[in-house]
């Protein structure tokens, strides 16, 4: 009876191993798919502080 305890246990276990391999590979399928628009809000914000940088040169050099 006890064999078939560990046994039992044993495939639990496993059992238990696949579920988190395929949470994992859900995880990271999930964040290559967001991956282009994270980039795209990156460069957004960085031509924000370009341009603002820019408008407050202009500002201090007196040209407007």
């Amino acid at each position: 009876m006890t064999t078939i305890d560990i046994a039992e246990l044993d495939v639990r276990e496993k059992l238990a191993h696949i579920d988190q391999m395929l949470a994992d590979h859900d995880r990271k399928r999930q964040e290559i798919a967001l991956a282009p628009w994270q980039i795209g809000l990156s460069l957004m914000t960085l031509g924000a502080a370009f341009f603002a940088a820019g408008a407050a040169f202009i500002k201090v050099m007196g040209g407007a």
